[in-house]
Order: structure tokens, then C-alpha cells, then sequence
């Protein structure tokens, strides 16, 4: 596919758009030279927001320097990306860390005895190692994997930010466009009923969502985001994963992205640590 920036559209190439637009880098944290393509690009404005894996080794390094950016750009929006799925540097229960696939398999059948509250033992310390490393809580959570949609782990998230009284916004993943995918099925009606809850709990979510994708570098994703930002009509997150080259698939699809968000021009929320609460 033609490495091309998408072209402004509509609202979305006017910057005094009311309907906020986060554009959320995933996955910070995971290596330093991913950590610094992402950072260029919030300093640039191509994007306004990342959330981050807080068990690496990389984390402890690289979080002073996001620190830093974010006190230098305040509407920059910084997020923890909650973890279970892979097993990274200061994992504290390997045993709780398993593929998506069993927690996909796992999410229609009643969960054993003890496992959500050793799954919040475990949010919890991501969430103690972000504040450290951060030095203040998150704006907004999301999981890896989109693993707090789960029914366990979205309970456990709920009773974490009740216990620290997080008040920002949580991500929700029902993608806004009717773009055919398998990832769809599924997040679809976990995202639903995560909205639900979420809004039982009092937390905001983000009204719209894009960027799913296969992680095949052959996709078109000037296509894919154009599909997904154009169905947000009342503002929502799009979801990237630029980074550093290396030669394995994801490696190659995080330098598209990348290159692809240094040529974006779109509308952006001027505040996304608060865009989508009240």
C-alpha cells in the first residue's frame, strides 16, 4: 500500500472541531527506541496521547522523559495500559499471564475462586509502578490487548479506580465504523457492556473508537483510519501503534504507522487527559 498521510476531511480538517479527537499511541514503555518515535510524535502534535506498559525494564528509564514532555505540553494525555497477556519485565504473577485467546476462551465461563482479586492485586501494582515512575496517577486506563474489557478484569479495574479514587476516563472499543473484522464480534458487545458499567461506576469513556487492525503490513491503513475517524461524529480515540523498525511483522507495521502519523493532519482534542469526561 502507498505510504500517503490521510488527507483533512470535513470537520476533521477544521482545528476548531467541538468533537474531541484522541489519538493514543498504545504500548509505551515497551522498548526505548519506540518509546522516542512516540514522543516525536507528541511533540509534534501528530498525535496527543499514550498509554503505557509499566512492568518493562524499558519503563523505568523512559518515564522521566514522557514526564517531561507532558509537563512541557499539557494537553498531552498520558494512560496505563493495564497488563495480562504478556509477560514483561517486573511481571509480578507470570502465573495470572496468559495469551488473549484463553481470555477470550475464559470469558463466557464463571471465573475460578480468587482469580479477580488477584487480578487486582496485580492492576495495583502497575498501577503503584506507573505512579512512581510518572510521578501522578493516569488520565485514563485501557488494556492491553484490550484485556480490561474482560468480564474479571473490567470488575478488577472498576474496584481499582474506586480504591484510588481515579477520576479520569477508562477506553472503551466498540469501533464507531461498520468495517468488516473478527476482532469486531468480540470487542463489540464486551465493549458494551464495559460502557454500561462504566457508567453505573460514574466513569467516562471515550464516545467513539477506531484502529483495529490485523497487524499485517500489507493493510491499508490511510483507508482503515480514514473509515474510522469519518463515523466519529461526536469525537472518540483512534488507536495507533507507531515505533522503531525491526524486521518481524509488528515491527514493520509499527514504522508504518509511524510514518504514516508524521504526515497526519487532522483535528485533534487540545486537552486529552480530560477530552471525554464531564
Amino acid at each position: 500500500m502507498p505510504d500517503t498521510a490521510i488527507p483533512p476531511r470535513g470537520e476533521r480538517a477544521n482545528r476548531a472541531s467541538p468533537s474531541p479527537l484522541v489519538i493514543c499511541a498504545d504500548d509505551y514503555g515497551r522498548d526505548g527506541a519506540s518509546d522516542a518515535v512516540i514522543r516525536a510524535l507528541l511533540a509534534e502534535g501528530r498525535i496527543n496521547a499514550a498509554t503505557c506498559l509499566v512492568e518493562t525494564e524499558a519503563w523505568a528509564v523512559e518515564a522521566a522523559a514522557l514526564r517531561a514532555l507532558a509537563e512541557a505540553r499539557p494537553g498531552v494525555g498520558v494512560g496505563l495500559h493495564l497488563n495480562l497477556t504478556e509477560r514483561l519485565g517486573t511481571c509480578a504473577d507470570p502465573g495470572l499471564i496468559v495469551p488473549i485467546a484463553r481470555h477470550i476462551a475464559g470469558a463466557v465461563l464463571p471465573a475460578r475462586r480468587g482469580y479477580e482479586d488477584a487480578v487486582l492485586a496485580t492492576f495495583r501494582r502497575q498501577w503503584d509502578l506507573f505512579v512512581e515512575g510518572f510521578g501522578r496517577p493516569p488520565d485514563f486506563i485501557d488494556g492491553h490487548e484490550h484485556v480490561h474489557l474482560f468480564p474479571a478484569a473490567r470488575r478488577a479495574l472498576f474496584r481499582l479506580a474506586a480504591e484510588t479514587g481515579f477520576a479520569g476516563w477508562v477506553r472503551q472499543c466498540r469501533t464507531s465504523s461498520r468495517r468488516p473484522g473478527l476482532k469486531r464480534l468480540i470487542l463489540d458487545p464486551l465493549s458494551a457492556a464495559f460502557q454500561r458499567e462504566a457508567a453505573l461506576e460514574g466513569l467516562a469513556t471515550n464516545p467513539g473508537f477506531g484502529g483495529l487492525r490485523r497487524f499485517s503490513p500489507g493493510e491499508d491503513m490511510t483507508g482503515l483510519w480514514r473509515a474510522d475517524l469519518a463515523a466519529m461524529d461526536a469525537g472518540g480515540l483512534l488507536m495507533v501503534h507507531p515505533g522503531a523498525a525491526s524486521p518481524d511483522p509488528a515491527g514493520q507495521c509499527r514504522a508504518q504507522e509511524a510514518r504514516l502519523l508524521a504526515e497526519l493532519d487532522v483535528a485533534v482534542a487540545e486537552n486529552a487527559a480530560s477530552a471525554f469526561c464531564p
